[in-house]
């Protein structure tokens, strides 16, 4: 298990598509290395970005799915940015899944 403390690699304020990006790239490497689950602890953060997410967990969903999130186990969040992460998440693996159904048909 690996476990990222989002305040603590990513500082208290976290809303933007760069600290997303930071967040995804935490998240490739504990991913990579075969310790699941990977724990996100949001203790202590309300972040309600979705420039943050989506660039973070929606970037990975492209990759994983919505499989993603049986990999990942978000801890302390709040629940309106659980909501979010869900919804991004969701919807970047439907749009992926349609771009290969699309390619497939051809």
């Amino acid at each position: 298990m690996t476990r990222i403390a989002v305040k603590d690699q990513l500082g208290k304020d976290v809303v933007s598509r760069e600290h997303g990006a930071r967040m995804r790239t935490l998240l490739e490497q504990a991913l990579n290395g075969g310790a699941l689950p990977v724990v996100v602890d949001f203790a202590g953060m309300k972040i309600a970005s979705v420039s943050f997410f989506d660039e973070s967990f929606g970037s990975l969903a492209k990759k994983y799915g919505e499989d993603l999130l049986k990999r990942v186990d978000l801890v302390a969040i709040d629940p309106f940015d659980l909501h979010l992460v869900r919804d991004i998440v969701s919807s970047r693996a439907r749009e992926t899944n349609r771009k290969l159904d699309r390619s497939s048909v051809r």
